[in-house]
């Protein structure tokens, strides 16, 4: 079980090292994006989640991967119907 002490240091290392990264300088987006594009799935879906970035440690941005890129166009596709 994660204690207090332990989720409050997360937190203060999160603050002093997390930034935004935009889903665009993740591994592999790029060309996941363009494969999708080539496949026939909305210009506007995709430039949404190209404006997209994440907070992340720095050692994170290589966790990220296409079951997100995925999971995040799922969602858009779920929320605008498309």
């Amino acid at each position: 079980m994660t204690t207090d002490r332990e989720i409050a240091l997360r937190a203060q290392r999160l603050r002093k090292s997390g930034r935004d990264v935009p889903l665009m300088e993740l591994p592999g987006y790029m060309e996941w994006s363009e494969g999708k594009l080539n496949d026939g799935t909305s210009p506007a879906l995709i430039a949404h989640l190209d404006s997209l970035s994440m907070f992340l440690l720095p050692e994170d941005d290589q966790t990220v991967g296409i079951d997100v890129y995925e999971e995040l166009l799922a969602e858009l596709i779920e929320h605008f119907g498309e």
